[in-house]
């Protein structure tokens, strides 16, 4: 579990399947996930976390993100401090490998 990272990221694929142009995105340099830098492009899209049931939304928020070619984490997604952790109180449950966000 890892809540350092300072923008939400994800891999590019994600930015394909929601049709996102990042052509004109700024560009974000960052190191952590790999030992190596990475490059990434920064775009504004909407998270929605899900209840329980996989259906409805518990929480839906604006958050700047980044979609990088080269990344992958096993889980997809690596949440960020600016745009999603910053909404909420969270709870780190490190033993169990996992977390609670309350807003």
């Amino acid at each position: 579990m890892d809540s350092g990272a300072d923008y939400s990221i994800f891999p590019n694929e994600v930015a394909e399947e929601l049709r996102l142009d990042l052509g004109h995105a700024s560009s974000w340099s960052f190191s952590g996930t790999t030992g190596k830098l990475q490059d990434a492009k920064l775009a504004e899209v909407s998270l929605a976390v899900l209840k329980e049931n996989d259906l409805d939304h518990a929480f839906e928020l604006r958050a700047v993100s980044a979609f990088c070619d080269t990344f992958r984490l096993a889980g997809g997604v690596l949440l960020g401090q600016n745009g999603f952790f910053s909404h909420f109180k969270t709870t780190f449950y490190q033993a169990l490998n996992r977390f609670e966000i309350a807003q």
